[in-house]
């Protein structure tokens, strides 16, 4: 979340939280007194609203301009350190929930087959992992460690963990990820168990390629979806205090691409592949147990346009907010203004159903979205050292504005689990097993230290 502290003029707030303080109830209180989970509009929401809508907007605008456009817009905010800064390895700040994430995803158009794949490096040599693939008939694969996550951080001069390799070519633009180790074979598991299961040896390398710009949420975000999720809470100075605390903690970029290479799993042919998807770049203090529950929206459609859209409850700030993005073919993106997406709705019961149907407008545009989540392709990760809290990667088809077909994921995140999901995983860490023959045919390319020097040699992103 930007930092929305530092763009409403001091005055202002003082007027409106001394004002409306004398108005507003609890927004989420319920008949019986009792504080419901996502708040809702309460009595000065609509002037809350209004006038931080106004504020936010020329607030926007105003550090828009003062980022420029061209070369200067593809750096995320914050880097200060030139082109590709941020593409680099980030230092880790000294808290004990810092966090340098980079997340991958891709999916076929012609078939079933997808990939997934992050790394988020974390403080005492740690790393949170994800890798999960599907091969059209062959079978699903998943990290033989899930749905545990966390295993050790082997990162120098690229993210690299358990086998796989995450690695910045040129900023921006190119990007490799190879694997080259054991997966198990589904189907994919959502509880823990000692046992391994079918492991088997798989190897792949893809080339990213990007063909949009970078969406930074923290600038390209509209400023309506902030005004509506402050105005729902109840102000003070305290709350303002978190919310400015939240802002200047945690960024987050994505950008969308094309991916080409090859898999080659063990008792089957070499088969390659072309996907398309996006990557994320999370970095800064992220604290998992903050957040209550979010389910997010990624989407891709034949055509060209593609979609983010995350509703998120964070207990100490917005209970509901609703943040995302449409990028169109011709290259432009919007953030989303408005949208009926309601957590309540989404899976509040922990089930997850097959179907779901949300709208939202952006850039003057309105879209209708349904996603059918494929049965199987459900995998899990559980949080943390101690597995309270859980991620399920939803595998899904999409319809947009009832006629375009899309590929893409429905993410589901859960805070509140019973107990402790999985044993310590300390005690079951262990290093990357690949066979002594097994090594990948071409050449590996050597992780970039200094990938900044490129940035110069950047042309007009496509």
């Amino acid at each position: 979340m930007p930092d929305l502290l530092s763009l409403l003029p001091a005055a202002l707030c003082l007027f409106l939280a001394g004002w409306l303080l004398r108005l507003q109830r609890c927004p989420a209180a319920g008949p019986g007194g009792s504080c419901r989970r996502y708040s809702v509009p309460g009595r000065g929401f609509h002037l809350k609203k209004w006038a931080l809508s106004g504020i936010l907007f020329f607030a926007f605008r105003r550090r828009r301009r003062e980022r420029g456009g061209g070369a200067a817009r593809r750096e995320p905010m914050g880097s200060g350190a030139g082109q590709g800064a941020l593409e680099r390895l980030q230092g880790l700040v000294c808290h004990a929930h810092a966090l340098d994430s980079v997340y991958f995803t891709g999916f076929t158009e012609t078939d079933k087959t997808f990939v997934i794949t992050r790394l988020g490096r974390r403080p005492n040599g740690l790393c949170e992992m994800w890798l999960f693939l599907r091969v059209d008939g062959i079978g699903e694969f998943e990290h033989p460690v899930h749905p545990d996550m966390m295993v050790r951080d082997e990162s120098e001069k690229c993210w690299r963990a358990e086998g796989l390799m995450i690695e910045c070519l040129e900023p921006h633009r190119h990007w490799k990820i190879t694997f080259n180790g054991r997966l198990r074979k589904g189907p994919y598991r959502h509880q823990w168990n000692e046992e391994e299961g079918e492991l088997v040896h798989v190897k792949f390398s893809f080339h990213w390629t990007s063909f949009s710009d970078i969406f930074d949420f923290n600038l390209d975000s509209h400023p309506k979806v902030f005004a509506h999720a402050i105005a729902l809470e109840k102000w003070s100075a305290e709350f303002f205090r978190r919310v400015k605390k939240d802002g200047e903690q945690h960024s987050r970029y994505e950008q969308w691409g094309q991916s080409i290479g090859e898999i080659e799993i063990e008792g089957h042919e070499k088969k390659e592949v072309s996907m398309r998807g996006v990557r994320s770049h999370s970095y800064g203090i992220r604290n998992w147990a903050e957040i209550y529950r979010y389910v997010m929206i990624l989407m891709h459609c034949e055509g060209g346009t593609s979609a983010h859209l995350t509703v998120v409850s964070i207990p100490a700030t917005t209970t509901h907010l609703t943040v995302g993005y449409v990028l169109f073919p011709d290259g432009k993106k919007a953030g989303i203004d408005w949208s009926n997406a309601s957590l309540a709705e989404m899976a509040d019961d922990g089930i997850i159903r097959d179907l779901y149907q949300v709208s939202f407008t952006a850039g003057g545009q309105f879209f209708e979205v349904r996603a059918i989540l494929d049965k199987q392709a459900r995998p899990v990760v559980y949080n943390g050292l101690t597995g309270e809290g859980v991620f399920h990667e939803c595998i899904a088809d999409f319809q947009l504005n009832q006629t375009v077909p899309g590929w893409g994921l429905v993410e589901f995140y859960y805070r509140d689990t019973p107990g402790q999901l999985i044993p310590n995983s300390g005690s079951r860490w262990k290093e990357p097993s690949v066979p002594a023959s097994s090594q990948f045919s071409e050449e590996h390319s050597q992780c970039i230290g200094d990938v900044a020097g490129k940035g110069a040699q950047l042309g007009q992103l496509t």
